[in-house]
């Protein structure tokens, strides 16, 4: 985990990950793990900034702990103490390899959105909704993830501008997954977790389209109409006994803030229950990440440094350092920009160095396109680092990664 210190307390083998610029509102900035080997190298870091976030799992006495604002050691993260590096695979399944899981997870993907689609149109129009349906769709995507932890996370970056709500929906359900099975939750809570992600705006089917898509600011009456979706959204989903209260409370307080400057019982720290915690943050993030007709996308990296920020004040400390290290700083199908000068398309992550993924280089130092990619882990390369992502190519990024 990222650990927060003051400059005076850098020291030689320390793996710096983070930089925060002095001066007020310093911007946060993420860099390559970078080793610190002696006194020169520590010297470079002493003007300019205010503080530095290092890798604390390097250190054999900071392993495992969460980090506060403060840069203190506190709980020990995961289930019973533990770092969970992305929970356990259950006993008698071995992980699936990537490829062969990702057919089956755009499957199950395409059938989640469509199932959303129909169960909030249901809904909206007053009839009968399935949930067994959604019991069943939700199982899936446990045991798709527990298969292999990327496969179906990597399908989040493909978004879809005309059906946003219900590929929302699906996307906040994976990342929630994806969180929750790095939290080591066993089984059954994963999937009521699962429940309360995919269905966490269900309420807005009770507010005016125009207004859902509304350009520019509310009004305050409309913004208090608008606000109204999770609690609207909390009655439907009390109104069966099929969805448990765990999930229903997720549905309730996903817009609530860890400060206690959300809505609408204005909860704060461990007032919020865990599983809204966990939404809160897949639900900003895809939702930064997603084009829509009032916004334009921003890129993975600029939405973690945005949520990095406000750690420990819109968003659980704990929770946002796990959707960094599950999604990683260049998620899966990023397109990114190599010191060398050549670019390249993330292929996988190495869950503990979201800085360093594997990647697929497609276009070489001269700037033309390679007729075979080749493959790079980063990890295992001195010579190459990401130094920026790219938010347009020239490529075929799903076929290369083989999601197309």
């Amino acid at each position: 985990m990222m650990k927060k210190i003051d400059i005076s307390e850098l020291r030689a083998g320390m793996r710096v990950c983070g930089v925060e610029k002095k001066g007020r509102g310093g911007a946060l900035f993420f860099v390559n793990n970078i080793l610190l080997e002696n006194e020169s190298e520590i010297r470079r870091f002493s003007n300019g900034y205010a503080a530095i976030y290092i890798n604390a799992d390097d250190g054999p006495e900071d392993g495992g702990f969460a980090v506060d604002d403060a840069g203190v050691k506190g709980r020990p993260a995961g289930t019973g103490g533990r770092e969970a590096s992305g929970g356990d695979v259950p006993a008698g399944q071995a992980e699936a390899p990537f490829a062969a899981e990702l057919a089956r997870a755009k499957d199950i993907k395409s059938e989640a959105e469509g199932l959303v689609k129909s169960f909030m149109n249901s809904i909206r129009l007053g009839r009968e909704a399935d949930y067994g349906a959604v019991h069943g769709m939700v199982g899936k995507m446990v045991d798709s993830i527990f298969r292999n932890r990327d496969a179906l996370l990597s399908l989040v970056r493909l978004k879809s501008f005309d059906n946003y709500t219900f590929t929302h929906s699906v996307n906040v359900c994976v990342l929630s997954l994806a969180i929750g099975r790095h939290m080591s939750l066993g089984e059954g809570e994963l999937r009521s977790l699962g429940i309360g992600a995919i269905l966490h705006d269900i309420g807005k089917t009770l507010i005016p389209e125009g207004l859902l898509n509304k350009r520019g600011s509310f009004s305050e009456p409309e913004y208090n109409e608008m606000i109204k979706h999770a609690s609207l959204g909390f009655e439907i989903v009390s109104r069966t006994g099929l969805i448990g209260e765990d999930a229903r409370l997720a549905v309730l307080q996903h817009h609530e803030r860890y400060d206690g400057s959300g809505y609408q019982g204005g909860l704060s720290g461990a007032d919020i229950h865990p599983f809204a915690r966990v939404v809160s943050v897949a639900d900003v993030y895809d939702a930064m990440t997603s084009r829509r007709v009032y916004q334009e996308a921003i890129a993975p990296e600029a939405a973690l440094k945005k949520m990095f920020a406000l750690r420990g004040r819109s968003f659980e400390a704990e929770t946002v350092e796990r959707l960094v290290r599950c999604v990683g700083l260049y998620p899966i199908g990023t397109v990114v920009e190599l010191n060398t000068g050549e670019t390249a398309v993330v292929k996988a992550q190495n869950p503990d160095h979201s800085l360093r993924p594997v990647v697929l280089i497609a276009v070489g130092k001269d700037k033309k396109m390679l007729d075979d990619p080749v493959e790079a882990d980063l990890l295992g390369e001195s010579g190459r680092w990401v130094i920026a992502s790219r938010t347009a190519c020239d490529f075929d990024v799903e076929r290369l990664i083989g999601c197309g």
